[in-house]
């Protein structure tokens, strides 16, 4: 096949696909086909998004009434599917054309102005240290971040879909049955239509979800999906068996304090809860000693007040607090 053919070729899939989407005809297999397409060559993907744009400037040109100036053509491209509606053979051939004549031009300035990931519908969501951060996404659903976490938001005509790359994040997700929303966390598959639930993915890969309204269904890598309702916690660790508890309002309440910026640290140790401090804040705790990291911890202390936690423990355990300038030191007396 000669470099033109290959061209042809390639823009003709590209349209087709393109289509497909615009018809909102495409199932979870078909998207996912459509997934690896583009993950398979980087010029996949610049195809479609000419395609799309193509399509995009096509239907507005037919909102203005301009498509009568477009030729028709007597052959279309094949049906996509039995389930498919039909589209016009005039509406089909005429996006062909405008793919291959003045529209790739008008279509690879549209890909500069709107950008491949708007396209898509991808975008990156990230909380720094001693941050917080809420996000209402487009399709009124929200997400907010706990310190240190990372997510990739995928909206998508037949899914809403979210890659959590690191830390905790809370969803509260709104109501689309024709599109579940998807959350992904490292071996973890979260699959939603609206409810509210929380997922922890620690640096060593463990996956917590906890739900706290509604209904959501949890399948961990070989394992069959698990149904959760509001109160359920599923802990999948990197090693090990899977464990599923179900916790009090109170206790789901609690697990969810970073949002209010406090945290409960009832169970943890000492260097554990230093450890929860390094994420919000640059102010360390300092404990050199390992019996003393060793010495358990209760209470609800602020995210944002390291020094306050320092003495209250310093205080309940008997315990020496000194100060440096950008950290408190716990020690034995």
């Amino acid at each position: 096949m000669t470099d033109p053919d290959r061209v042809n070729a390639l823009d003709e899939r590209a349209a087709q696909w393109a289509l497909r989407v615009d018809a909102a005809t495409l199932n979870p297999q078909d998207q996912a086909e459509l997934d690896a397409w583009l993950a398979a060559d980087p010029r996949h993907a610049g195809a479609f998004a000419r395609a799309m744009a193509a399509n995009a400037y096509f239907d507005r040109a037919v909102a203005l009434g301009v498509d009568r100036d477009i030729p028709e053509v007597a052959t279309g491209i094949p049906e996509v599917s039995a389930e498919a509606p039909r589209v016009s053979e005039r509406r089909v051939m005429s996006r062909r054309l405008w793919l291959g004549g003045a529209a790739g031009a008008m279509a690879a300035s549209l890909l500069v102005a709107l950008g491949l990931d708007r396209l898509a519908g991808s975008t990156s969501l990230t909380a720094d240290k001693g941050t917080v951060r809420r996000t209402a996404l487009e399709d009124g659903s929200a997400v907010t971040l706990n310190a240190g976490t990372e997510v990739s938001v995928a909206m998508k005509p037949l899914e809403r879909r979210i890659s959590m790359l690191a830390g905790e994040a809370n969803f509260d997700v709104a109501k689309d049955a024709s599109r579940p929303f998807i959350v992904e966390a490292g071996p973890v598959r979260i699959r939603v239509v609206g409810t509210s639930f929380l997922v922890h993915l620690s640096e060593l890969g463990e996956v917590a979800v906890i739900v706290r309204e509604g209904r959501v269904e949890v399948q961990a890598k070989g394992t069959a999906p698990a149904l959760l309702t509001a109160g359920d916690r599923m802990t999948v660790p990197a090693q090990g068996a899977i464990t599923r508890e179900q916790l009090s309002v109170g206790e789901v309440d609690r697990l969810g304090l970073w949002q209010r910026g406090e945290m409960d640290l009832t169970g943890l140790t000492l260097g554990d809860a230093a450890r929860q401090y390094a994420r919000y804040s640059d102010r360390r705790i300092v404990i050199d000693d390992p019996q003393v990291a060793g010495l358990k911890v209760a209470g609800v202390f602020s995210t944002s007040d390291p020094k306050g936690f320092a003495q209250a423990a310093a205080l309940a355990h008997g315990l020496r607090l000194t100060e440096r300038d950008d950290a408190v030191v716990l020690s034995r007396k």
